[in-house]
């Protein structure tokens, strides 16, 4: 690795900032009283690294700006990647530091000594021991004995509640979560391995004949959870309702077992779906042998723990795992499933001194994002009702951006109630399971918390719950239910964004992508949501617009997945148009604008959210005539597009 890096180093430096087009290229410092030259030049270096000065930038403009990307890093790397590597490999230094050096400082902030044991105790893994998880879990009475609804519920504080009848406490909007209860999960069925069945307490059961009995089980289930209508909307009711339609079942009890509460009032509300498919898994259930039912709710929970993303137990089923290996499957787990310890650590050990400038520099360029996307939708090229436009506008104007993603405006003593509500114990699986405890268990009490300043400083940050299987630690979204832009930490930082970068590369990345964001807000899935995260009919009304199924229909000619290519060209639109307030100094600056865009899909192979990278990049910058007119490409050329679609 050291190796390849001095190579690179070696690469950057033998290009001559003499021999770069740089003329009149604006060095002034937006938002900051100066900028340091050699961190640009340098970026400068390596962003015409990549060119591949043989290729007509006309014709691909990513085989010409990332054109030596695979030369230089080789298969399978993206800058994403990379950034996202250099954040686990801080954390990994931190707890080695710490490991080693018993007197520092560190380990008297909030929580780092239960984090650096959790760490220990990941690391120390051999084998997996699904059975102790198995024996970790709060005592019952015996499976033939136990009713199947009290140990779902206890399940249930552990985050799992796919199957049977799903309660599931949820963010609902901008300062609110609520309780969902949803029919056995109808399209997910369990994958019974031998290494489940050995933690199992089957009491001589074959393999064989257990699955076939779960697998039976589940087809009564998947019938009966099915839905007979098409309507997948849930329906507010309350707890008296729930038990007068359904009265088969214990709801009072199976609820506070679940929420761990005393009582649960019966005029409570509750976001309902398919209450009838409710009724009738519970009257089968309840007809069916409780040790079966038992046995299977305990085999799909540790099949769903053993499936949350970066569990490192699976690291350890390769024969070739090392310790380097273990370490970084640990912190890439840790920082799923300890979310909020996780990022207090790397803030306050890494980030803190730069966030004053970042917080400036960043938030200033998303308000003129915000104040250029408000003129566009006044602009109301779709001929919308000025009632929606106002809807539309007011959602821009109340969308929030969270550095970090990090709780806003609170001090040590939050970070030390977190510490004393969070528990460690002796071994990994242990921790495991008190991590998602923690976890679960605040969202329960969010639920039910009436004190909304304490609920206000958890809606200022999205604290996602453990099984969101997307890399959202890795790049910038857009969090619909809190209508918040999230930046994480990995993309603060090179060779994304540096404060100190000069208006082209500033803009050419952060304002992109900061627009790319922004602009999902209006997809055609997220477009519902209002400024405060709630459902509306907004996309029903845009649909009745024909400008706006037309232009919907342009950018949906061949792409993969819609709202992404809706985002990148609308996002960039509006990026170049809020960076492009001098003429002259964008005719200057442009080719370096282009190539920091260009730098963030360089090597993408892309993802069932997103289509490959240069299949994004080059569609995106064909949608925009500006890019056309700096590098003289022809009309009808394929980065000058004869079809050019009309978005936002």
């Amino acid at each position: 690795m050291a190796c390849g890096l001095r190579i690179i180093s070696l690469m950057l430096l033998s290009i001559s900032i003499d021999a770069l087009p740089t003329y009149h290229l604006n060095q002034s410092c937006p938002y900051q009283s100066q900028c340091d030259p050699s961190i640009n030049w340098q970026h400068i270096r390596r962003l015409e690294s990549y060119v591949r000065r043989d290729v007509d930038p006309c014709v691909d403009f990513y085989a010409y700006a990332c054109g030596n990307w695979r030369r230089i890093h080789g298969e399978g790397g993206t800058a994403t990647t990379m950034s996202e590597a250099q954040i686990n490999q801080r954390f990994e230094d931190l707890f080695l530091r710490l490991l080693q050096d018993p007197l520092a400082q560190e380990h008297g902030y909030p929580m780092q000594q239960k984090l650096l044991t959790h760490y220990q105790s990941c690391t120390a893994l051999t084998s997996p021991n699904l059975r102790r998880y198995l024996q970790l879990l709060p005592p019952l009475p015996p499976l033939n004995a136990s009713h199947w609804m009290e140990l779902v519920s206890i399940l249930g504080r552990y985050g799992y509640h796919d199957h049977f009848v799903q309660i599931e406490v949820r963010h609902h909007n901008i300062s609110q979560h609520m309780i969902f209860i949803q029919p056995h999960n109808h399209n997910q069925n369990l994958d019974l391995t031998r290494e489940i069945y050995d933690a199992l307490p089957h009491n001589g059961v074959g393999f064989a004949q257990l699955k076939e009995m779960f697998s039976v089980l589940e087809s009564h289930l998947n019938r009966l959870a099915k839905p007979n209508i098409t309507d997948d909307s849930f329906h507010n009711l309350t707890l008296e309702q729930i038990r007068r339609r359904v009265p088969e079942l214990d709801w009072l009890g199976a609820l506070k077992r679940q929420l761990n509460r005393s009582s649960v009032n019966a005029d409570h509300s509750f976001q309902v779906d398919e209450l009838s498919a409710i009724r009738q898994v519970i009257l089968y259930l309840n007809r069916q042998d409780r040790r079966l039912l038992n046995l299977y709710s305990l085999a799909r929970f540790l099949s769903h723990l053993l499936q949350l993303p970066h569990n490192p137990l699976e690291s350890l089923s390769s024969a070739l795992v090392s310790s380097k290996s273990l370490s970084i499957a640990c912190i890439r787990h840790m920082r799923r499933t300890l979310y909020l310890p996780m990022i207090y650590a790397y803030e306050r050990v890494y980030y803190a001194q730069q966030r004053p400038s970042d917080e400036r520099v960043i938030h200033s360029v998303f308000t003129e994002l915000k104040d250029q996307l408000v003129q566009t939708l006044d602009q109301n090229n779709f001929n919308l009702d000025r009632g929606l436009v106002k809807a539309l506008q007011t959602k821009v104007l109340g969308m929030r951006l969270n550095v970090g993603n990090v709780p806003r405006n609170v001090t040590e003593d939050f970070f030390w109630a977190t510490d004393r509500n969070w528990k460690v114990g002796h071994d990994f699986h242990e921790n495991h399971l008190n991590s998602l405890l923690y976890y679960y268990s605040l969202t329960a009490e969010l639920e039910g918390n009436p004190d909304a300043t304490e609920k206000a400083i958890w809606y200022s940050f999205n604290n996602h719950s453990p099984d969101l299987t997307d890399n959202i630690d890795a790049t910038p979204y857009f969090y619909c239910l809190g209508n918040i832009i999230i930046i994480p930490y990995s993309y603060a930082q090179l060779p994304f964004y540096h404060s100190e970068l000069w208006p082209a590369m500033l803009y050419g990345d952060l304002a992109n992508t900061l627009g790319h964001e922004m602009l999902h807000a209006f997809d055609t899935d997220l477009v519902d949501y209002d400024v405060q995260g709630n459902m509306r009919d907004y996309s029903e009304q845009l649909q009745q617009q024909p400008l706006y199924v037309e232009a919907v229909k342009c950018l949906n000619d061949s792409s993969v997945v819609l709202n992404e290519r809706t985002s990148d060209v609308s996002g960039s639109r509006l990026a170049f148009r809020t960076y492009m307030k001098d003429t002259q100094s964008w005719q200057s600056n442009g080719r370096y604008y282009f190539l920091q865009f260009s730098h963030f899909f360089c090597g993408d192979e892309g993802d069932r959210y997103h289509d490959m990278g240069s299949t994004r990049l080059n569609y995106a910058l064909s949608q925009m005539p500006e890019f056309a007119t700096y590098f003289h490409c022809a009309r009808g050329t394929p980065m000058n597009s004869a079809k050019q679609c009309q978005f936002w």
